[in-house]
């Protein structure tokens, strides 16, 4: 493993109450395989959280796949992201995917995910004229 790719403590979302903020404010990038929602974090690197439940991946090895690649893809681009929360969630075509076209689709989310997170999110307001 080179240095600065290891996936700390301190890179990862842990509690209920930060998944219900990046989830309540945060902006969402769709990919085929995956959806990303991110919000700006309060620390100064990027963090992860995974919500890889049942309904579209029953099998535990499934899951376990998935989460094993989408943890190796921030892992690769950690140090590159901004200070941004992330959940990664898979989409109801997880289960069609091989692990190519799986780390390509989060390759690609996280990417956007890195291009957008500087871009304020709308505040829902029109602009005056």
């Amino acid at each position: 493993m080179t240095p600065g790719t290891r996936f700390p403590r301190a890179a990862r979302l842990l509690l209920p109450r930060e998944f219900d903020a990046v989830f309540e404010g945060g902006r969402r990038e769709r990919g085929r395989f995956f959806v990303g929602v991110h919000k700006a974090g309060p620390g100064p690197g990027a963090r992860l959280g995974l919500a890889v439940g049942k309904k579209f991946l029953p099998a535990a090895h499934d899951r376990n796949l998935v989460k094993r690649l989408a943890r190796e893809a921030f892992r690769a681009r950690r140090l590159r992201l901004p200070a941004v929360d992330i959940v990664l969630s898979p989409t109801r075509d997880v289960a069609q995917g091989d692990r190519t076209s799986l780390r390509a689709d989060l390759d690609r989310v996280l990417d956007r995910i890195a291009a957008g997170a500087s871009v304020p999110a709308p505040t829902g307001q029109n602009p005056s004229p």
